[in-house]
């Protein structure tokens, strides 16, 4: 008997290529959590474990209060799996809309959902092509990327409340690195009723007006967020710097207000990040140093704008200066596991082995260039 759990093992393996599920129950805010999953990262402080329906979830290891192996091979859900477990979770009547890619959940107009599920394949075919000119292996989400589209600022305020606390009401959409959603509302809704009778046509024109080249700039930076973390380029739940995520995704986000594409595509100016960049670099004070190892410092309200200004700025000038330094540099961060906590120090040498030791000489180089561009 002793051998039997080895071969039930190695079924198990052998069926799905992965590991056996576990059963995981765990008590949070009062409530008793039952899950099944693949753990994928352990820590002494707890693990991050992967459901069939693309959810991670970090826990405690003090909330765990039931751990066990099963003989089940784990799998993710089928795409119509998937489907039923998003619609469980958006309004009643909602539907979805489906791409080649993409699953759009929506509770308001269908042409505005194929409106966004246009602008996200156009996305994923930019950064798909992009990263493959550059010759970095990159690789297909391996369940259907979902988006979740409320037809009002309350409603999706009333759905994000959860995980964004009270910046819900002020934010346009989010990237969930623990649903994989990319969660936002109908920009059109100032509309009143009458954005049930808008056509593609009409929403594209809507878009384009210039008063949403910012809001179109975050729904765009938000969906590259979930194609970096979908395509290997980064892991959820890994310590990768934060300046280099945000950095990645403005770069991608800037977006064309005379086009019905809703983004003008890959590696262009950003013209609110390049101005705000020049106004802060009038003060003359080192940034560098700190924007490579201080997380907290692009989240704190009184320094994030310089910061992502300066996380833009850094992205911007490696990406056209140092394209091959930055793609071994990209490379080398994506290999980091979720729940890794580096010593210290080891961002800054792990950015000074791929780009020189001389912080403040590189940062006078991006700090020349941006000064020579015009917003």
């Amino acid at each position: 008997m002793r051998f039997v759990p080895i071969l039930v093992a190695s079924i198990c393996l052998l069926a799905a290529s992965a590991a056996c599920a576990d059963e995981i129950t765990f008590e949070r805010d009062g409530q008793q959590i039952n899950l099944s999953g693949q753990v994928i990262a352990t820590h002494e402080a707890g693990i991050v474990l992967h459901t069939p329906d693309g959810k991670m979830w970090p826990i405690q290891q003090d909330e765990i209060t039931n751990r066990k192996r099963t003989t089940d091979p784990f799998r993710l859900q089928t795409k119509q799996e998937l489907i039923e477990t998003v619609l469980s979770e958006m309004p009643p009547g909602s539907q979805v809309y489906e791409t080649a890619h993409y699953l759009v959940a929506y509770n308001t107009s269908r042409p505005y959902a194929q409106w966004v599920a246009g602008m996200l394949e156009r996305l994923h075919r930019g950064f798909t092509s992009y990263w493959s000119q550059r010759g970095v292996t990159i690789h297909e989400p391996k369940q259907p990327l979902v988006a979740l589209v409320f037809d009002n600022q309350d409603n999706f305020a009333n759905y994000a409340q959860a995980e964004l606390g009270d910046a819900a009401k002020s934010v346009i959409g989010f990237y969930s690195m623990h649903t994989n959603y990319v969660v936002m509302f109908d920009l059109t809704g100032g509309a009143g009723d009458s954005r049930r009778n808008l056509g593609i046509r009409d929403i594209q024109r809507f878009m384009s007006r210039p008063d949403f080249q910012w809001s179109l700039a975050t729904i765009v930076h938000e969906a590259t967020h979930q194609l970096a973390f979908n395509s290997g380029v980064q892991q959820r739940f890994a310590d990768v710097p934060l300046w280099f995520s945000e950095g990645l995704a403005i770069y991608f986000e800037t977006p064309d207000v005379s086009s019905s594409r809703g983004w003008r595509g890959i590696g262009q100016i950003s013209k609110p990040r390049l101005g705000q960049f020049q106004k802060a670099a009038r003060g003359g004070q080192p940034f560098l140093p700190d924007l490579l190892s201080n997380d907290d410092s692009l989240r704190k309200a009184a320094t994030a704008l310089d910061r992502y200004s300066q996380a833009w700025a850094v992205t911007y000038f490696l990406q056209k200066r140092m394209p091959d330094e930055y793609d071994a540099y990209l490379t080398e961060l994506s290999q980091i596991a979720p729940l890794n906590d580096p010593p210290e120090g080891a961002r800054i040498k792990m950015f000074q082995k791929h780009f020189g030791a001389d912080l403040l000489q590189l940062e006078s180089e991006v700090r020349e260039m941006m000064s020579g561009l015009r917003p």
